[in-house]
């Protein structure tokens, strides 16, 4: 008897313990997911029951997305400024989920995180209806615009620009274009998805592109490490010959005998490759760049962030034509225009990468302020000592031969790099701060297919830096922009892309990104892929394990 009530006991036991096991899966361990889940039918009813937050720009004022009533008593979710912001707001869909800040801080702006106010705990037991909380984020309104008005301007329509606060991480301009207007995006999500300018997929933040030499920053960080001096010389013959793999100059130049400070104002690949393979070598290179946040999902940034990489080959297996390829951002390596413009922010800021801040505050609905998200540095990617040597470097190559970055009264470090790509032109790229010797402002610009990086990234941050510093007090409000260059002019309200490219969109190289939140009937965005003919990270050309396969042709690559 004893032996029976003892089983019977194990047994109710055993059930009890199942089902707090069960209860304690479906509130706590995927509670949040479910409460994020727009296909959730009670989530979707209570998104038009009550009012999401707003989303506001980081004046206070700009209003990026609210809830509007409509005539049955639901609600429904605007964008009053449309496409520049819709890279960073995305959408919120009951019939094809959510994206961006909407489904990233979901739990504030739906009101469905912890109560955080007596009248926020009062209702959430009492079943009642919760208005979202309202997030304030770090963008400047007007750099928003200029960076989006740039890259509508571009010759090709293709882009990405990020701007930061060096010393606090906040992000103070995220664009990707072509872009999209996130009030229609019901009606047109299915023609969006077959856009070939692709405007749902978020280039700032999950387009990997070969960075070419605007990475040399990055090898130059790891010479210098190494003890390799501005003052070094180095003797360039035009080439630099690895097993397999020989590395030319841009326009095959030969430069005789230079400086490393001059090899990098002049951006000469052999120079670079010389001093990464021989000064430098495998594990420190790849240690730089890992400091510098290659790798990192950012997974606390309310955006999906995809991780930018050095190659699918471990460091301790690079052989030379590896090495040498890397050192000038070219072969393996891929990049975001995010994470390049943490590199320009850590070098902003005497080697030290903060954490990058989107949210600026958190307030309920009555205005209490319930969070403030505040600085912290994420990596000291370099010493102070090293990071300023190299910034004096970058304040010389824009003194020395980018002429046109200059800008009259404030001292600007930067590098160009023009990226060559497997599907067509090269990219263009400039990365770069201001004031050189304080630095406010630090930014990322990549013109797909834009050639040389002067032509077009470059003149687009210049904009950038000099509508950040007016308003900032740094420049008059008169200031001209030099080098000759046009004012980009205003992009048009849009859904999808308002500028024809010059050429057919190529894929971004490498483009694995997070996809955008969705419900489960929704068709996928689809994302660039490398065409099918090239294997992944591979140049018409170009030896798929460089250093490795003698017997090659050579490639000759762009500096810039």
């Amino acid at each position: 008897m004893n032996a029976h009530l003892r089983r019977t006991f194990y047994f109710f036991a055993a059930c009890f313990v199942s089902l707090v096991g069960i209860l304690a899966y479906w509130q706590v361990y995927v509670q949040e997911s479910l409460a994020n889940d727009p296909s959730n039918s009670l989530q979707s009813r209570r998104v038009q029951a009550v009012p999401r937050g707003l989303i506001l720009a980081g004046d206070g004022e700009t209003e990026l997305a609210r809830s509007e009533e409509q005539d049955n008593g639901t609600y429904e979710r605007v964008y009053p400024e449309g496409s520049p912001y819709a890279g960073i707001t995305g959408y919120w869909s009951t019939r094809y989920g959510a994206s961006g800040i909407e489904i990233g801080e979901n739990n504030n702006l739906s009101g469905n995180g912890e109560p955080e106010t007596l009248d926020e705990l009062i209702n959430q037991v009492s079943g009642g209806p919760q208005a979202g909380n309202d997030i304030e984020l770090t963008l400047d309104p007007e750099l928003q615009r200029a960076a989006y008005d740039g890259l509508a301007a571009s010759s090709t329509g293709r882009g990405a620009a990020v701007a930061l606060n060096p010393k606090n991480g906040e992000i103070l301009a995220l664009v990707s274009y072509p872009s999209y207007d996130p009030n229609n995006i019901d009606e047109n999500f299915s023609d969006l998805i077959e856009d070939p300018d692709q405007p749902l997929y978020n280039r700032a933040t999950q387009g990997l592109y070969p960075p070419g030499s605007t990475f040399k920053v990055i090898t130059a960080a790891a010479a210098l490490k190494e003890g390799v001096e501005p003052s070094d010389k180095f003797k360039d013959d035009g080439t630099y010959e690895t097993p397999g793999y020989t590395v030319y100059n841009y326009k095959a130049k030969s430069y005789g005998e230079v400086t490393f400070q001059e090899a990098i104002s002049k951006s000469i690949n052999t120079i670079f490759a010389r001093v990464a393979y021989e000064y430098v070598g495998n594990q420190t290179l790849s240690q730089t760049a890992y400091d510098f946040g290659f790798g990192d999902t950012y997974e606390d940034f309310p955006l999906p962030v995809t991780p930018s990489s050095l190659g699918d080959i471990p460091p301790e297996q690079w052989a030379q034509g590896n090495i040498a390829q890397i050192s000038f951002g070219q072969g393996p390596v891929t990049s975001t225009v995010f994470e390049m413009a943490q590199v320009a922010g850590a070098l902003a800021n005497d080697g030290k990468l903060m954490d990058p801040r989107l949210v600026r505050e958190v307030r309920s609905p009555d205005g209490v302020i319930l969070d403030q998200p505040t600085s912290s540095v994420r990596q000291n990617a370099l010493d102070e000592e090293t990071a300023n040597t190299l910034s004096d470097m970058m304040e010389n190559a824009i003194e020395d031969e980018e002429s046109t970055a200059r800008i009259p009264g404030v001292k600007v470090a930067g590098k160009t790099g023009t990226a060559e790509n497997p599907t067509g032109d090269p990219h263009s790229w400039f990365i770069s701060f201001a004031p050189a010797d304080d630095p406010e402002i630090a930014v990322a610009v990549m013109v797909e297919n834009g050639n040389e990086g002067y032509k077009q990234a470059l003149p687009i941050a210049r904009r950038m830096m000099e509508t950040y510093l007016k308003s900032q007090g740094e420049l008059p409000i008169e200031s001209t922009t030099g080098g000759g260059s046009t004012t980009p002019q205003p992009a048009q309200p849009q859904n999808g892309s308002t500028v024809p490219a010059t050429q057919p969109a190529p894929q971004p190289q490498n483009a694995n990104p997070s996809q955008p939140f969705r419900a489960p009937s929704q068709s996928p965005v689809r994302n660039p892929n490398q065409p099918p003919s090239q294997p992944p990270n591979q140049a018409p050309g170009q030896p798929q394990n460089p250093g490795q396969a003698p017997g090659q042709p050579p490639v000759q690559r762009p500096g810039g």
